[in-house]
């Protein structure tokens, strides 16, 4: 069993943000242009409000030369973790399989 986390992973938007843009100087509007997606897409995407689907881990790992795993793997950590957060739901468990 995986051990539980207390910290919110960072979402990759922020890390990219971070790790790409501001090392290379870019503005969000230059990013966006060179992965070929809108302002409005990489503006939520770096302020952690959109999350990073398939495409954009394609284009990212495109544009920098990284794997495309990193940023899926990225999104995934964060969503995992916000999932664990939520109210357990009320459900009913589905039945066990019986041994033959």
């Amino acid at each position: 069993m995986s051990e539980e986390r207390t910290r919110k992973p960072t979402h990759p938007g922020l890390i990219f943000k971070r790790r790409i843009l501001d090392r290379l100087g870019l503005s969000i509007k230059q990013s966006a242009d060179y992965l070929g997606v809108s302002r409005t897409t990489m503006s939520k995407f770096c302020n952690g409000s959109t999350p990073c689907t398939q495409n954009l881990a394609r284009r990212i790992a495109e544009a920098t030369g990284s794997n495309v795993a990193v940023w899926i793997n990225l999104q995934a950590t964060f969503d995992t973790w916000s999932a664990e957060q939520m109210e357990r739901p009320k459900v009913t468990r589905f039945p066990q399989e019986q041994a033959a």
